[in-house]
């Protein structure tokens, strides 16, 4: 092989490689900061399981033959890996070898083999991922040049490499080894041969070339080797196959503990953050450079708008396109992104001079608005922060946070937002609930109960905390009254707090007013710190998660527990017994925010099958891959006028399963079952039910 010419291909194909990712990295650094280096082990962990080991895609039932082979490929090319560097090393030192993996050791045999049959097995998964985008054609894929250009050099590395090692084995079987080609030939081993059956196989059919011709293909093969791996490498960061290079480092720095990254919590009260429209994501700069990296990232597979609610029901939200949308701004207002970063390292705080940069900062500023021009407003707001989409994205991309953001800016700064949530808003300004009702209703539901109240009873082990729901919607008091009834056939000590609670504050904060959020949050923290609350029942998943997730930034640390899990536990201790004789089909709908925020999925469903005499029978769509019920995000407060309504298509899915009794454990996903129902004439055949009710039904 020549030294020279594999000098000048690496000098030219790393160069290249070298500054496309230096600007790629630049472009990430001008970007806002975020902290994702804490708690390695973890990092590590999470990297070798989802991302090294395909977990969402080997681990999801649904596209499970899909994901092993786009698994068998990534393991594939990890393995060959090995391989090319023993390549290059081949062009400068003939019989090169990486130390521990030659023939004196067992390791090198043991590599030479997986790498044999790995190569074969990739060669077949190819050859389906072009029958699946040719013939199969799933809805969710986007047949474009680059998957199959992509496809086609995975393809020829595996082919070159294979005829490249059948051709050596030719030469030195059955030409007499011209050239002393290398080859492993151990006394305790054997010989190569017997370890490589699919090179053995890919050497029978190149068999009938004379020595000059094999050796001709021999070093052609390589040659296009190591050609076709640079030009790969090279083409990666310029299209979605970014994600190659982009997965594992995304997958170690994905959000810990939480799903995703939480709302950041604005400082309101600084003036310079009003002048300067850095609350919420205004401009494309303040992004923080983990949701560049997101963008980089995006595989462009189409699970996630798959699984979404608004674009199954023909919203404009389509999150590819909204992946692809953002990244493509990036990059063609990436040179003056990375000149506005250099110009802010130059602010000094002296008002004056940080003036004059500021004006030349503003230079660089985007010609297109980020929403309206960039994300329509459409889009923005069709999403109900359900989740789905990152459930099921195999590189944990966090879609939600982003567009949580984006709505701050529209709702603080531009004062853009569905003007039917004006209704809501001023519900909460005026009366703390986005139903407008007079706060000193709040406790009406509980007349005639003995329901006490922590004013009276402040030593109270449990604070159960109603909501709004649960305080003024005449449905859903039913469960307030039933959880009531639980509570007190358990013995449980608990109170309310009956005109002293308001709204947490959930919706207008997932709406991007996080003004209305924080008076919201302020009030109820200074209430419950105010009696020293520890522990909190809580029958709304919203609630839970604002509680629980939310006020610890605002100094709220509460120990919060849904309802259907509390029951769950009551039920296990023998601190209330149901009687098991629910008839008929028993199905359940798991509330996006009590199972895919907060993991709560086998206690509600330990109660119902405690329940029914025949057993919960399982949605289509159901545990991690549950349909959103459409009201999350807000949108329970604003009118659903674009395709059909998402609540529809749940109930139609739960009435084709034959349904009598759907259970359900959130008073937003009650009122959307219900309404679905009635759409579909099935009220009256389908009862939407709260776990809650269900139970204090069947108390023994």
């Amino acid at each position: 092989m020549s030294p020279l010419f594999m000098t000048l291909l690496l000098v030219v194909g790393l160069g290249i490689f070298a500054r496309t990712m230096y600007q790629r990295i630049l472009l990430l650094m001008a970007l806002e900061p975020t902290d994702r280096f804490n708690r390695i082990k973890d990092r590590l962990k999470n990297m070798v399981i989802i991302a090294l080991g395909q977990k969402r895609l080997v681990g999801r039932k649904k596209e499970r033959a899909a994901g092993i082979m786009h698994a068998l490929i990534f393991w594939g090319f990890c393995v060959l890996l090995i391989r090319s560097i023993t390549l290059y090393g081949e062009g400068y030192v003939h019989g090169f070898q990486l130390p521990l993996l030659g023939e004196s050791s067992v390791l090198g045999y043991l590599y030479i083999a997986l790498k044999d049959i790995m190569e074969g097995v990739v060669l077949i998964m190819v050859v389906w991922a072009f029958y699946r985008r040719l013939v199969v054609k799933p809805p969710r894929l986007h047949n474009t040049w680059e998957a199959y250009l992509v496809l086609g050099m995975i393809g020829v590395l595996m082919i070159s490499d294979l005829l490249y090692d059948g051709a050596r084995f030719n030469l030195i079987a059955s030409y007499g080894n011209p050239g002393d080609l290398h080859y492993f030939n151990n006394p305790t081993f054997g010989q190569e041969f017997v370890w490589t059956p699919v090179t053995v196989l890919a050497g029978n059919m190149i068999s009938g070339f004379s020595a000059v011709g094999m050796e001709r293909v021999m070093g052609l093969m390589f040659w296009i080797h190591i050609i076709t791996q640079l030009t790969f490498l090279n083409f990666l960061p310029l299209g979605k196959h970014f994600h190659v290079i982009t997965s594992l480092p995304n997958v170690f720095l994905k959000s810990l503990d939480y799903p995703h990254d939480k709302i950041k919590l604005l400082d309101l009260e600084d003036e310079s953050v009003w002048e300067d429209e850095t609350l919420g994501v205004n401009h494309l700069h303040q992004l923080n450079w983990k949701q560049g990296l997101d963008l980089y990232t995006c595989t462009e597979c189409g699970r996630c708008k798959e699984v979404c609610p608004t674009y199954v029901t023909d919203k404009p939200l389509n999150l590819h396109d909204f992946n692809d949308t953002l990244k493509a701004e990036l990059y063609a207002n990436a040179d003056n992104l990375i000149l506005r970063a250099k110009l802010a390292k130059t602010l000094t705080g002296d008002a004056e001079k940080d003036a004059k940069t500021k004006e030349k900062m503003a230079v660089f500023k985007p010609e297109k608005a980020l929403v309206g021009e960039v994300i329509a407003l459409d889009t923005l707001w069709a999403c109900t922060t359900c989740r789905a989409c990152e459930q099921v994205c195999p590189v944990t991309i966090e879609h939600v946070p982003r567009i949580i953001a984006m709505r701050q800016g529209q709702t603080l700064m531009q004062g853009e937002y569905p003007q039917e949530l004006n209704t809501a808003f001023k519900g909460l300004e005026r009366n703390g609930n986005p139903w407008g009702i007079g706060y000193d209703k709040r406790a009406d539901w509980a007349e005639g109960l003995d329901v006490k109240l922590m004013a009276d009873h402040p030593d109270a082990e449990y604070l159960l905390w109603v909501g709004c729901a649960g305080s003024f919607d005449d449905r859903t008091q039913k469960v307030s009254k039933a959880l009531v009834k639980i509570l007190k056939a358990a013995k449980v000590d608990f109170a309310i707090l009956g005109t002293e609670e308001k709204c947490t504050g959930d919706f207008a904060r997932r709406t991007g007013n996080e003004m209305m959020y924080q008076m919201m949050a302020t009030e109820n923290i200074e209430v419950l710190n105010g009696y020293n609350v520890k522990k909190i029942i809580a029958a709304c998943p919203h609630c839970l998660n604002t509680l629980k997730h939310d006020y610890p930034q605002m100094g709220g640390h509460y120990e919060v527990v849904h309802h259907s899990a509390f029951i769950n536990q009551l039920i296990a201790d023998g601190k209330i017994r149901v009687k098991k004789f629910l008839a008929g089909m028993l199905t359940y709908h798991d509330p996006c925010y009590l199972g895919r925020y907060n993991e709560i999925y086998d206690a509600p469903r330990n109660v119902l099958n405690t329940l029914s005499s025949q057993g919960l029978n399982e949605l289509p769509r159901h545990g991690t891959e549950s349909f959103c019920c459409g009201a999350g995000g807000g949108r329970m407060w604003m009118e659903e006028t674009i395709g059909s309504r998402i609540n529809v298509e749940r109930s139609k899915e739960i009435v084709a399963e034959n349904a009598e009794t759907v259970a359900v454990g959130c008073p937003f996903c009650l009122t959307m079952i219900e309404d679905g129902m009635k759409e579909l004439n099935k009220d009256e055949d389908i009862k939407t039910r709260d776990i809650a009710e269900l139970v204090a039904e069947h108390l023994a």
